[in-house]
């Protein structure tokens, strides 16, 4: 090993995403953080998965790489995304959806770290329009999470789940079309992208028991916000409308604004609705039996005019 003094070019990242995705990986430099100094892991004859589960053996979850590595990673998830694999017949759909939900983590990595550029979107649109079809084949939405929820995190289901059904509301409008519902799609994808796990466990406890938020993620909405509008040329303005939206309440109550019912979009609203009917599906541990008494639920804290059309919409849907 040798000692690394510069770091401001490594980007954190956990060793299950590199090892997914390490098949042409040999040539990328892999720093570890040791006694408060980064340390570069040195080579010699080892293979890089190699490398990699000998520091998971030492309890490492994380390592470091360059940001120029950073584009050979995805062009390595894109192509995963792509591949005969992917498509063979002998791939489960267990094994898709795992390829998927690692994609999507490796994409929420980086953004964090480096913002949004061409090819996250390209490759987060490729995640949606993967998962959307896998669900299409699925009878229910309760069978898919049934199926797959061990081979994904919650919140992946949770985003990919919304955008399904923001995708089926949205149909129930006459001005739906593919390009309004990639809209919804890529702010299900993006809303909570700066969240950590933890931070999303006390968002879902918030939604339950509104118990207090800390700053860090009552501002999550805006600091997303400010990301992509660094990228106006490849984010749509309506994306990031329903990510500013997507706490907020019809009385006012929501967060970071604290707008009331007047000021929200149709499409936040849609949004809003089927991000809370999934959440709430999730809380009730799948049971879709329950859907009415989650749709009361939502009615309750989103019953003003301006949400109308959307529950409307939500309940024609999941009936």
């Amino acid at each position: 090993m040798s000692e690394l003094n510069e770091s401001n070019n490594l980007i954190k990242i956990k060793i299950t995403h590199l090892i997914k995705f390490a098949s042409n990986f040999k040539g990328i430099e892999v720093h570890v953080y040791v006694n408060g100094k980064f340390v570069k892991m040195n080579y010699h004859d080892d293979q890089f998965v190699d490398i990699l589960r000998r520091l998971q053996q030492k309890d490492l979850e994380e390592v470091y790489i360059n940001q120029l590595d950073c584009k050979r990673v995805l062009d390595e998830v894109q192509k995963s995304l792509s591949s005969k694999s992917f498509y063979d017949p002998k791939t489960t759909d267990e094994k898709r959806v795992e390829t998927v939900d690692h994609s999507f983590e490796i994409i929420k990595t980086f953004v964090k770290q480096l913002g949004i550029d061409k090819q996250s979107v390209e490759i987060l649109t490729s995640i949606n329009q993967k998962t959307i079809t896998l669900l299409n084949e699925s009878p229910s939405i309760f069978a898919f999470i049934k199926r797959f929820k061990k081979n994904c995190s919650e919140e992946f289901m949770q985003c990919v789940l919304t955008s399904y059904l923001s995708s089926r509301v949205i149909d129930k409008f006459p001005w739906a079309s593919i390009q309004v519902k990639e809209k919804a799609s890529l702010a299900s994808l993006l809303c909570d992208i700066t969240l950590s796990k933890e931070d999303f466990e006390h968002l879902k406890n918030y939604e339950l028991d509104e118990v207090p938020l800390d700053q860090k993620i009552l501002n999550h909405p805006t600091e997303v916000s400010a990301l992509l509008l660094e990228k106006r040329d490849i984010i749509p303005s309506e994306t990031i409308t329903i990510i500013e939206q997507h706490h907020e309440r019809p009385d006012g109550s929501g967060f970071p604004f604290k707008i009331e019912s007047n000021r929200f979009n149709q499409l936040s609203c849609i949004f809003i609705v089927c991000q809370k009917f999934i959440s709430h599906l999730f809380d009730a541990e799948f049971d879709y039996e329950q859907r009415a008494t989650i749709l009361l639920k939502i009615q309750k804290k989103y019953h003003s005019k301006t949400f109308e059309k959307a529950m409307s919409a939500l309940v024609t849907v999941v009936a």
